[in-house]
């Protein structure tokens, strides 16, 4: 008896994994046929305007790399790139000016 419920325990841990990638794949292709997203699709093969923002991705990109730069602070014993509020480097452990 013992046996056969390890062999039953075993084979749900082999065949459950599956059976659930298979039923989410599902799921998203389901999801992906929604009225909401042909409609998107439709709007931007019509090129009707803007699709939800009106910023253009590299001026986005360029700001945030601008505001990530004055948030950190150098290490001036390593070189390492830090967070600015940080007391000490996270390599070396000298203390941050």
């Amino acid at each position: 008896m013992e046996t056969e419920f390890r062999l039953l325990v075993a084979g749900f841990c082999i065949v459950a994994p599956s059976l659930l990638f298979v039923g989410f794949v599902r799921l998203l292709d389901a999801m992906r046929e929604d009225d909401l997203v042909e409609r998107v699709l439709d709007r931007v093969d019509e090129g009707g305007g803007p699709t939800g923002t009106a910023v253009d991705p590299t001026t986005f990109l360029r700001s945030a790399r601008e505001k990530s730069r004055r948030r950190t602070a150098v290490c001036r014993e390593c070189g390492v790139p830090n967070a600015a509020d940080g007391g000490r480097c996270g390599l070396c452990g000298a203390t941050l000016r």
